[in-house]
């Protein structure tokens, strides 16, 4: 048995008679057909015509993941494998249909193993990792040689045994991370908290995958999962059961941290809205305050203003009662001070009509003839007829 590349991937030649089976270069035989491809159904079914006839052809001892199963959804890598078988086996291609025991199963579907340029293309399927080994007593013609093509994928880590594939279980295993690698201890602070949360939920969902995948591979619901992968089953499952665990008790650990930041959060923010609150009242009341002496300020001002134009008004009044006052008597003593002129000037008149003058007496007192132009001060003599200047 030796390896070659066809289109890009490597199958397996297969020599006459490795299988215990002689393939035909011409022709046909009881346990051989010639055939054309029509079309790829899936991974492992393909239409071929046959002497002028299309059959439904059922890739023997080989299972592909599933595309178009009416009650399954669309399985890891069965795109790919229906790609592969797509590639290989192009539509006029045409290939070698090898019969086992049972020629047809229960949906009628034609059983073979499809051989093109002596390589078995049952066999191609496994070794690229898209497809396992199965056994369906009693066509088990072809069954060695797919299982040596599986266990040679394994061995590459291709198709559904490459960790690199997110859908597979090693991919799936490989983000499980073991017990030692969980964080010792809970952050302290929320964006410790949620970094580390954020960092759990992606292994937690793998975690569930994989688990959910065991299952499949544990009770044979899947056979291509129980198929590739059941010697890895209960390794996988021991750190399963070990890692996950520990993570989801670390993720509510992570959640109840959290729960408590967030009450001490929230009491924290109702303080302070209530030293805000308080703050803000207290202020109100200082400006109120303010303004009440602001106010009490400007009508004390306005009393002192109100009182200073009184008091002004006052004063003008008392002066203009006062000049009145002065002028009243500046009057009266304007007023004495014509009677007593207008007495002397009657006194003169009686002089002139006296043609003597009179002598001052001894005393010095006399008239105002006695006297005449004097204008100052006057002392009158006892009697008040006579007077001196003073």
């Amino acid at each position: 048995m030796t390896a070659k590349v066809v289109t890009g991937v490597a199958v397996v030649a297969v020599a006459a008679g490795a299988t215990g089976v002689a393939v035909a270069q011409s022709g046909g035989s009881d346990d051989r057909d010639r055939a054309t491809v029509v079309r790829v159904i899936d991974g492992d079914t393909i239409d071929a015509e046959v002497n002028g006839e299309v059959h439904r052809v059922r890739l023997l001892n080989v299972d592909t993941p599933e595309t178009k199963h009416p009650e399954k959804p669309v399985q890891c890598l069965g795109p790919e494998a229906t790609a592969f078988l797509e590639e290989l086996l192009a539509p006029g291609e045409q290939i070698e249909l090898v019969y086992d025991v049972e020629r047809t199963d229960r949906y009628d579907r034609t059983l073979a193993g499809v051989y093109k340029d002596d390589s078995l293309v049952n066999a191609d399927l496994a070794e690229a990792g898209l497809g396992v080994a199965v056994l369906y007593e009693p066509n088990d013609r072809f069954y060695a040689e797919v299982l040596d093509a599986q266990e040679r994928a394994e061995e590459a880590g291709e198709g559904l045994h490459d960790a690199a594939v997110e859908c597979t279980v090693p991919a799936l295993a490989e983000v499980l991370p073991p017990l030692e690698d969980l964080p010792a201890a809970i952050p302290a602070d929320a964006a410790g908290v949620a970094a580390a949360l954020a960092a759990a939920a992606p292994v937690i969902a793998a975690g569930e995958a994989l688990g959910a995948a065991l299952d499949l591979v544990e009770s044979g619901g899947h056979v291509v999962l129980s198929k590739a992968y059941g010697g890895l089953a209960l390794e996988l499952r021991k750190r399963s059961d070990v890692a996950l665990p520990a993570a989801v008790a670390y993720q509510q650990g992570l959640l109840a941290k959290e729960a408590e930041l967030a009450e001490e959060a929230r009491v924290a923010a109702e303080k302070a809205a209530e030293e805000k609150l308080a703050a803000e009242k207290a202020a109100a009341e200082k400006k109120a305050a303010e303004e009440r002496a602001a106010a009490e300020q400007k009508a004390a001002e306005e009393r002192a203003a109100e009182e200073a134009h009184q008091a002004e008004q006052d004063r003008a009044a008392e002066a203009e009662r006062q000049q009145a006052e002065a002028e009243r008597q500046a009057d009266r003593a304007r007023e004495r001070e014509d009677a007593r002129q207008a007495e002397r000037n009657r006194s003169n008149e009686r002089q002139q009509e006296t043609p003597r003058r009179q002598q001052p007496s001894n005393s010095g007192y006399g008239t105002d003839a006695d006297f005449p132009g004097y204008t100052g001060p006057r002392c009158y003599a006892p009697g008040g007829q006579a007077w001196k200047p003073c």
